[in-house]
């Protein structure tokens, strides 16, 4: 009897397990921080094994959001790009950001962040919250 009930714990376990799934995520880096400051909707994978298809499709819906790095680009919401995210960065206490570039990040089912490949084309500087254009 008891290991019958263990055996249907065990499969019960197994069936509410969630489909494999994916974050995307655009960070920046500071010197002693690192900050989101925009995510992405999750995405399904296949499995929790298949980096590479999780890579690809935050490649792909990081590209589209931004016009492939562009943060001057225009958001949905009327609003550059660079505009969101110094916004994002004023929220977490980061409200003058100078000559930082804005990479893409993704998770696949809860362990580490790994780097796309992309960045923003240009370097982002945030003044009190409002995107400025850098100054060299």
């Amino acid at each position: 009897m008891k290991l019958a009930f263990v055996l249907l714990a065990l499969v019960a376990a197994v069936c509410a397990q969630k489909e494999p799934w994916c974050r995307c995520g655009a960070f920046i880096t500071f010197d002693d921080d690192e900050a989101m400051v925009y995510e992405m909707p999750e995405v399904t994978i296949d499995s929790c094994e298949n980096h590479k298809q999780c890579k690809n499709s935050c490649t792909k819906e990081m590209n589209k959001y931004s016009h492939y790095g562009d943060l001057w680009a225009m958001t949905p919401l009327n609003k550059t790009v660079g505009q969101s995210i110094c916004e994002t960065l004023s929220g977490l206490k980061h409200d003058f950001v100078h000559n930082h570039y804005v990479y893409g990040y993704y998770e696949v089912c809860g362990g580490p962040w790994e780097y796309t490949g992309i960045a923003s084309q240009g370097m982002l500087c945030c003044d009190d919250g409002l995107q400025e254009h850098c100054i060299n």
